[in-house]
């Protein structure tokens, strides 16, 4: 009995040692970091961006002196789900979607509607509603094989790991998928799609020409349709208005010439609603902080917090007002009114489709302290 009691033990150890036998290798999984997504002759056109994994793995501890192996996929379908399985059709090996960080979408796509009739990526339960989402009008295939810096993969660059760069540089604020559609659909809401592009001016590898990514500005979509582009330059009140911004610098001028260069950050922000016959009115209430970068003039420090207020102030507005010549509302500014007094919101939008122009904002105040000064000496004045 006890050589049998014995035997049966051996057998169950040797039957849990079967317990993973259907589990596949890391190198013989097709693993999908980044899809990208446009509409080509009534078809979508489905890009897939696959890494090698185990390449990764190996420069963990290190930069490798070898560039890393990248694929892209391309696939056509009259549905993303179809396109999806014609790149299965010659994967090889299982493809696994898990491992998705990044969504770019075409411009051609975001004309489609397809923001709006999407289906796939929400039902999908192997793609996360987690990675971050950019529209572009650069070839989606070239910025795909954009590489990193040191030999790094795809993985380190702006597409998969933009808040680093953002926290050092702020001005338009990454989304991820899951974000974007919640306030897709917000009652007067304006949502602003951060755009990739690709620069080959910058930087250069032994004197060769090494392209970068970077965002150059947004897409401006209210109810999934698109509205227009605004460049970086036509954004630039944005960032007072986000809790987000970390760090970003502005010139500060005196008598037409630069005189400063001062880094804000920390917004706090409030925003609030009247009426004037009947019309509404917002009013902006802006705190930041700031530190002294560096300065070409003497400027005592309340010389410099007042003539960053007026530069903030004046951003704030001009963006209102690029937003305006293409017919949207930046700042969502509806949404505060639908929020605060819904029927009022449901009679105007009866008869207009905007219920904005250049008066809507009434009054914008900003309050800048500055906190640090560096090694120089300023009057406390």
């Amino acid at each position: 009995m006890r050589t049998f009691f014995k035997l049966i033990c051996v057998v169950l150890t040797l039957g849990m040692t079967y317990g993973c036998w259907d589990i596949k290798e890391i190198e013989n999984v097709n693993y999908v970091t980044s899809i990208g997504i446009d509409y080509i002759d009534n078809s979508f056109v489905l890009y897939a961006q696959m890494l090698d994994f185990t390449f990764i793995a190996k420069t963990e501890s290190g930069k490798s002196g070898k560039r890393p192996q990248t694929w892209i996929g391309k696939a056509k379908g009259k549905t993303l789900k179809l396109a999806m399985n014609e790149l299965y059709s010659t994967a090889q090996e299982l493809t696994s979607w898990s491992h998705v960080s990044s969504i770019i979408v075409g411009e051609n796509a975001i004309k489609s509607n397809f923001l709006k009739t999407d289906d796939l990526i929400g039902r999908f339960w192997e793609i996360r509603l987690t990675p971050w989402i950019f529209g572009t009008r650069e070839p989606i295939e070239r910025l795909l094989s954009v590489p990193a810096f040191f030999n790094f993969s795809q993985r380190n660059t702006l597409a998969q790991e933009p808040l680093e760069a953002y926290d050092q540089r702020s001005l338009i604020e990454p989304v991820r998928y899951l974000k974007f559609l919640s306030r897709l659909w917000e009652p007067g809401t304006t949502v602003l799609l951060p755009t990739l592009s690709i620069d080959s001016t910058t930087w250069k590898k032994n004197e060769k020409i090494d392209p970068k990514m970077y965002i150059d500005g947004a897409y401006v979509i209210e109810e999934g349709k698109l509205l227009g582009k605004l460049e970086n330059n036509k954004l630039l009140g944005l960032r007072w208005l986000d809790k987000n911004t970390t760090r970003s610098p502005i010139v500060i001028t005196s008598h037409g010439e630069d005189a400063a260069v001062v880094s804000l950050g920390s917004p706090s922000v409030r925003l609030s609603l009247s009426f004037n016959n009947g019309t509404p009115n917002y009013h902006f209430h802006i705190k930041l902080n700031g530190d002294i970068i560096e300065t070409l003039d003497e400027l005592t420090r309340s010389e410099i917090e007042s003539k960053a207020e007026d530069v903030v102030r004046n951003e704030v507005m001009n963006t209102f007002r690029n937003g305006l010549e293409i017919k949207s509302d930046i700042y969502s500014l509806e949404h505060l009114l639908f929020r605060q007094k819904p029927t009022a919101w449901k009679q105007l939008k009866r008869t207009n489709d905007l219920l904005l122009n250049e008066s809507s904002i009434s009054s914008i105040t900003v309050k800048v302290n500055i906190n640090q000064t560096g090694m120089k000496v300023y009057p406390l004045k």
